[in-house]
């Protein structure tokens, strides 16, 4: 319709027609939101099924009885089942090595994959000039990012047991290997953090005669810290709930005992519920779901605890 048709058609009939527009337009965004409302309620239904599954086999293993044998109502925290280690009686089995071997596990990937990993994001995004094998570095880093775990797993295998010769199912081979699944993560997550600090703070730092190590280290870095720290913890985080790599090290065998070093032979916490979990007895089971809900709230407490160090970074 041109001008000149427009003019012959009625002021009401144009309001009308814009008003037709307009009920068409607000109709399908209460769609476009009662379908993303349904995704979400969807999606929250499956999870608390999921716990209320695991809290009803799993809470076997975290309560028992008094000695007296009265009520279950009156039952108690378990606390063999979490001192205790492995065993072959499921009453007397525990998560004592496991989480131990979990723990340290982590920290030899936070010691190993954070400092590299925040080298790395700073060279590549301050220092690094624009060339064709920068933009291949970046290119490896993002596909290493998306890679399976597997993966890394027999990296590791291939590498640090069958060259290096070091032995398997300890807490330095899995660290090791947690934190080349960590490192692409950190790198990422440091970039976009770096990325995002204004570019008038590098100016202004650079004005006032400041060299690029200072204004990286005093300007950018500061301000650049709570990115580099969430991404870190979520980078740690993804690297706590691995179990694959962890199998092809050998950490599925039998540990009693939690490790006294790096050395030792460990289980870890996601290893430990698979094999309560394939075991044939019933009572595993309950183990294994008690298992994962102390692994939830281990991942809960450090989202939280990332949550406070951003906070406080940020003041």
């Amino acid at each position: 319709m041109n001008r000149h048709e427009a003019r012959r058609v009625p002021a009401t009939a144009r309001r009308a027609r814009r008003e037709q527009r307009l009920q068409r337009r607000y109709r399908r965004e209460r769609a476009f939101k009662g379908l993303c409302l349904a995704s979400v309620l969807l999606a929250s239904a499956f999870l608390l099924l999921m716990l209320g599954s695991l809290l009803h086999h799993g809470a076997a293993a975290l309560t028992r009885l008094p000695l007296d044998g009265v009520a279950a109502v009156e039952r108690t925290l378990n606390t063999a089942f979490f001192t205790n280690g492995d065993a072959r009686e499921p009453q007397f089995a525990g998560i004592r090595a496991a989480l131990a071997g979990s723990v340290l596990m982590l920290l030899i990937t936070l010691a190993v994959a954070f400092p590299i990993g925040l080298a790395a994001a700073v060279y590549l995004e301050e220092f690094a000039p624009r060339r064709a094998w920068t933009r291949f570095l970046e290119l490896s880093v993002n596909n290493l990012a998306a890679m399976p775990s597997l993966v890394f797993g027999l990296l590791g295998l291939v590498m640090l047991i069958d060259w290096f010769g070091l032995p398997r199912s300890v807490p330095l081979v899995g660290g090791l290997v947690l934190a080349l699944l960590t490192l692409p993560v950190i790198v990422i997550s440091s970039r976009s953090a770096i990325r995002a600090v204004p570019e008038s703070i590098r100016e202004a730092s650079l004005g006032l005669g400041a060299s690029r190590v200072q204004m990286v280290s005093q300007h950018v870095l500061p301000q650049a810290m709570p990115g580099i720290v969430s991404g870190t913890i979520i980078g740690l985080s993804r690297s706590l709930g691995e179990t694959a790599p962890l199998l092809l090290l050998g950490m599925a065998a039998f540990t009693a005992n939690p490790p006294q070093g790096v050395m030792d032979p460990a289980s870890a916490l996601p290893v430990q519920i698979y094999r309560w979990a394939t075991s044939p007895e019933a009572a595993f089971a309950e183990r294994a779901s008690a298992a994962i809900l102390v692994l939830l709230a281990l991942l809960l407490l450090i989202n939280l605890l990332a949550a406070m160090i951003r906070r406080s970074v940020e003041k």
